[in-house]
């Protein structure tokens, strides 16, 4: 089995591109992608176009076994409509993960109001996924530190490896604490290699970010895969059912 641990759908208005349903579904069936974790891109900054978003993923997640959402809310919005909206979707859309963007939400993770996600995180008890690399100085995996020493108990998941230019601060990071996960999206054969020896196999999870990026994903890890075939459940699927507490249908592995 196979689960993408980031996809995204929607409307991006920072990277001017479109992710569909269909663009997802289809691509994931032909590229034998049982499933996966969902958030959406980034719309126009207002709370009812967010929440349309988290809608519109959790009528896909309805429709389809094996997809969970995770929700993105732009963190300069008002501490208590972000609580609320994150609530919502947790408990009523059973999404499971907050999303932080630091190049589109133009934040700075070490903030008051970066640091608000994992405190709202906390409080849900579920993890957060935090994009990496292009958009230093905010996105460089250094800035997560802080909020790693802060909330031991919130489980962060650090996407992109800091795309290349900063994944040995990322690989670090997971080295140090226990809570902390890697995705390495968009990374080169190389540095995913590098983290996965660091951390003997584990920690590390499949994942895309766009579906033209599956066959070179999968390419990547079935090249490392030649060497360490005992990594396979654990990049593909375990670590992210362990890290987002999710049970996959149709999954007869332990």
């Amino acid at each position: 089995m196979i689960l993408d641990a980031h996809s995204h759908l929607g409307e991006d208005v920072i990277f001017d591109c479109r992710h569909t349903e269909e663009d997802l579904l289809e691509n994931n069936q032909k590229y034998g992608i049982a499933g996966g974790i969902v958030q959406p891109f980034i719309g126009r900054p207002y709370m009812e176009v967010t929440r349309q978003y988290h809608d519109r993923i959790g009528q896909l997640c309805r429709n389809n076994r094996n997809y969970w959402g995770m929700a993105s809310i732009n963190p300069h919005f008002r501490h208590e409509e972000y609580a609320k909206e994150a609530r919502r979707c947790i408990e009523k859309l059973g999404f499971i993960g907050l999303k932080l963007t630091p190049v589109s939400h133009a934040v700075n993770p070490e903030s008051r109001d970066g640091l608000f996600v994992f405190e709202t995180a906390r409080k849900l008890g579920v993890p957060v996924m935090v994009h990496t690399g292009y958009g230093i100085p905010f996105a460089d995996p250094e800035k997560l530190r802080k909020a790693a020493g802060l909330y031991p108990d919130v489980k962060m998941v650090i996407a992109h490896l800091g795309s290349s230019f900063y994944a040995s601060q990322a690989i670090h990071l997971a080295q140090e604490y226990e809570q902390v996960y890697l995705e390495p999206s968009g990374c080169g054969i190389g540095e995913t290699y590098e983290a996965l020896r660091a951390l003997d196999g584990k920690k590390v999870m499949f994942s895309s970010d766009s579906p033209l990026q599956i066959p070179t994903e999968l390419a990547k890890y079935r090249t490392i895969l030649e060497r360490h075939p005992e990594w396979e459940e654990d990049i593909f699927w375990r670590t992210a059912c362990g890290v987002f507490g999710i049970r996959p249908e149709g999954c007869t592995a332990q």
